[in-house]
């Protein structure tokens, strides 16, 4: 019997062809029409996308208020509308397709057959599958691409075998390091998509001002082979209109990394000067669901020649502090651990009347939010919740009204002691493996248990 997982995956791939068989017939402005009214729809329905979408635009771009909304809901409408039209342009020729976009070629991008071939700097700005029909416009040049597989594989294959159509060569992100060097080693033009979180082994490194994990495959291509990195750049221009620029090549520096940051302030000039076409509902800036902290884990974090860690936004983080005294001061060790483990942390500690004085004079606290002990859960969530936001929160009492303050407050990712309430997860650290730990030793494994080096 299939199971629940497989029967939704076959759904999805009969709604898929169903989307490629009714947009056919359908001439691609109203396609392009069509698809603005569903990203409108869903902009509506799909809460979390929207919150995300908004919470990075105001970070990313110091948009607030109804402006992040407008912002938003028209990033969804042309996402939509995007989508739609990618469907639609599968059915369509090259020359159909063309009426619709403009082009814009740097001189330096060779022309002639027999030179070396380039590393193409991707993003998910606007239509980016017409990406795959610029190679009509080099014939003298091989096309390939480094692709993340899909989660269903019937349309992941559908999508394949469109982009082999478009004779496009196609790496798997997993498996084609060493195969995309050849084909870059034999002249061909290699695209990569660099503007997505790029989990536990990429490089922390700013973007837009934020670390994120970054992947650093297109330079360490680029630099492997010693080609160019050139940026392609795709911008909705009007109703079924774009316009795709193959730019400059950008400079390399002398590592992997320094190229790396040289692709992300691309991208942030390409973002700025066309917000509506980015995709602001991917989570670029995630926190990692164990090992928030870099410390521990020993993540690699690159800051570009001349970045000044006061340029960096913060990261916050709460800490709920345990209200018996004593039990504070077994604490602090931990507390100054979590301050340590990023560059960007700044922490604030939810702490009872009395213990304020004592927390606000430790170095790594930042800031202290007292409480006093006529205040319930709800009342010191609100105090919370009225103060900025925060990205974790850290609970050293193991009780349940501590995950409901922190819950009730809107923090998203909350760690603490196991089997607790509320809390989205929990991992022993290495090295600190008794669950049943007192003292000084519970906090610090408290400490380790979110990534830092104790």
């Amino acid at each position: 019997m299939p199971s629940l997982l497989n029967l939704s995956r076959l759904a999805g791939y009969a709604v898929y062809l169903g989307c490629v068989f009714l947009a056919r017939p359908v001439p691609l402005p109203l396609v392009f029409l069509l698809g603005k009214a569903l990203g409108a729809t869903g902009y509506f329905i799909l809460r979390g996308r929207r919150k995300l979408a908004e919470s990075n635009i105001r970070a990313a771009l110091g948009i607030t208020g109804p402006e992040a909304h407008k912002l938003a809901r028209r990033n969804f409408m042309i996402l939509g509308a995007n989508l739609l039209s990618m469907l639609k342009m599968a059915t369509m020729s090259d020359a159909r397709i063309w009426r619709h976009v403009t082009f814009e070629i740097a001189p330096e991008i060779p022309q002639e057959a027999g030179r070396k071939g380039w590393v193409a700097v991707l993003s998910h700005m606007s239509n980016w599958e017409l990406v795959g029909r610029i190679s009509k416009l080099f014939p003298q040049y091989r096309f390939g691409a480094i692709y993340q597989k899909l989660s269903n594989a019937r349309v992941n294959r559908h999508f394949n075998e469109s982009r082999a159509r478009l004779g496009v060569t196609l790496f798997d992100r997993k498996e084609g390091f060493w195969n995309s060097v050849a084909f870059l080693e034999s002249g061909g033009v290699l695209g990569v998509l660099t503007d997505q979180y790029a989990g536990v082994s990429g490089t922390w490194m700013p973007f837009f001002g934020r670390l994120t994990s970054t992947s650093t495959l297109a330079a360490a291509l680029a630099h492997r082979v010693g080609v160019e990195m050139v940026p392609v750049a795709i911008k909705t221009t009007g109703l079924a209109r774009w316009h795709v620029s193959v730019g400059h090549p950008l400079p390399k520096g002398g590592t992997p990394e320094m190229s790396t940051a040289a692709i992300n302030s691309e991208l942030e000039r390409q973002i700025a000067a066309s917000p509506d076409d980015w995709l602001w509902s991917h989570d670029r800036w995630k926190t990692p669901r164990f090992g928030f902290l870099l410390s521990a884990s020993n993540r690699r974090i690159f800051f570009p020649p001349g970045f000044h860690l006061s340029k960096l936004a913060p990261y916050r983080i709460l800490v709920r502090s345990v209200d018996d005294p004593s039990e504070a001061g077994l604490s602090v060790s931990a507390v100054r651990a979590i301050k340590h483990g990023r560059p960007d942390a700044h922490v604030t500690v939810v702490a009872a009347e009395g213990l304020e004085n004592f927390w606000g004079a430790i170095p790594e606290v930042d800031e202290v939010i007292p409480f006093s002990a006529s205040e319930g859960p709800l009342a010191l969530a609100g105090k919370i919740a009225r103060t900025e936001g925060y990205q974790v929160g850290i609970l050293l009492p193991g009780t349940v009204r501590a995950a409901v303050e922190m819950a009730l407050a809107g923090v998203p990712y909350r760690l603490g002691p196991p089997a607790r309430f509320l809390l989205n997860d929990w991992r022993n650290p290495p090295g600190i493996p008794d669950p049943d730990a007192t003292g000084e030793e519970r906090y610090r494994r408290i400490a380790g248990a979110a990534g830092a080096a104790v």
